[in-house]
């Protein structure tokens, strides 16, 4: 089968109004394509749904609109303090005054909780809050022992983490990364997984027809793999003439990828398809979904496959896949970095058309297990205690 989701076309709509509106002012750098602006875009629209006043600052000029739909009633404000100014006075003087533009765009904003995504936004944040009476819920959005923030902002991290009324994180593993002292006022949320629209029968035709597609989506960057992904398609290629490789996304990487699959002898056979917003309408089109990461957070495009009813297969990699896919039951982890496996793998699924059947409609659970009223639950359940916490403080 294939689906299609017609969730960016609508806000999503809660089962009940029963929450008090509050004021919510969500901090991120930019509103590009991202995992983490995905998720945030949702929580936003959701609680923006339920009567909430949100405002989202980004660090940005504001040239370019967001990428997710927002709800119109969310009030948006670029601050104009991205590293890149054009001079290094100019670099210098954004990146000095850059703590005191963003703490007086959260006191203008007039929330009851700050909610920051990814780690070098959060740290800034929390420093921007000093000697504020105003709760911070940051969000780590990828696994911290795989992903380098340097030697200088660790140590930060370390010290101002502490000040956060509360961590999120997508996965346990996430979690052990940080001392316990931060662990005891963190909180374990993953992503919601939505469940597309059904479409027509158009999809059943489609997986008929040749070529089929072996899918892969994200950013062109060292952490997503695609070079891996390349080397494994270029072991199985030859054996599979009506198969091509489809890879969404953009990224610095863009280049070297596409030097790679031309020394491979696959420019016929690989395409950089580059952005798309609606990954569902991407997904209808693809017979394998494939996600070759080093290492992630909590990966949206997987569990969006897997809601799909797509095959899917997965470097085991820390964190995110495991939570997601039971071995042989719903999908496939082959052991991290390793492109003969994954070339194993993806050529069982080529070949094994009834298993590859079975464990898409398998995968399909997946929005069960990480549904957005589940997941929503636990983020009202989560913002509704630090705000009371706050009264109760503001009381005594």
């Amino acid at each position: 089968m294939v689906f299609n989701s017609n969730q960016e076309d609508h806000f999503l709509r809660p089962e009940t109004s029963s929450t008090p509106g509050g004021r919510l002012t969500f901090v991120i750098y930019q509103m590009s394509g991202g995992g983490a602006q995905r998720v945030l875009s949702i929580i936003a629209n959701y609680f923006s749904e339920k009567g909430w006043g949100i405002t989202l600052l980004t660090f940005d000029d504001g040239s370019l609109p967001s990428f997710y739909k927002l709800h119109p009633s969310i009030q948006c404000r670029s601050l104009s303090i991205m590293r890149d100014q054009g001079s290094f006075f100019n670099a210098l003087s954004v990146h000095l005054m850059r703590p005191f533009i963003l703490r007086r765009a959260i006191q203008q904003s007039k929330a009851d909780i700050v909610i920051t995504f990814i780690d070098l936004t959060n740290i800034l944040t929390l420093v921007a809050t000093l000697g504020i009476r105003l709760p911070v819920v940051i969000s780590e959005r990828v696994n911290p022992a795989y992903h380098s923030v340097g030697s200088f902002w660790s140590t930060i991290r370390k010290l101002v983490y502490r000040r956060a009324s509360c961590l999120v994180v997508q996965t346990k593993d996430a979690l052990s990364c940080f001392s316990p002292a931060i662990q005891i006022k963190a909180k374990v949320i993953p992503n919601p997984i939505i469940s597309p629209e059904v479409l027509n029968d158009e999809q059943e035709k489609q997986s008929e027809k040749s070529p089929k597609i072996l899918m892969a989506m994200g950013r062109l960057c060292e952490q997503k793999g695609f070079d891996l992904l390349l080397k494994a398609f270029a072991q199985i290629e030859s054996q599979y003439p009506n198969w091509k490789l489809n890879i969404w996304g953009e990224g610095e990487k863009r280049k070297s990828l596409e030097e790679l699959r031309d020394e491979l002898g696959l420019k016929e056979r690989v395409h950089f398809k580059g952005m798309i917003q609606d990954h569902y309408n991407a997904m209808q089109l693809a017979n394998i979904f494939v996600l070759s990461s080093r290492y992630e957070g909590f990966p949206n495009v997987l569990g969006e496959a897997m809601a799909c009813g797509l095959p899917v297969i997965s470097f085991d990699c820390p964190s995110g896949p495991r939570e997601m896919i039971i071995h042989e039951v719903n999908g496939l982890l082959v052991p991290n970095i390793n492109s003969n496996d994954l070339a194993l793998g993806i050529q069982r699924l080529m070949e094994n058309e009834a298993m590859a059947n079975r464990l898409g409609n398998e995968a399909r659970k997946v929005t069960e297990t990480f549904s957005l009223n589940k997941i929503m639950n636990m983020w009202e359940k989560l913002i509704m205690k630090i705000i009371d916490n706050e009264k109760t403080k503001k009381q005594s």
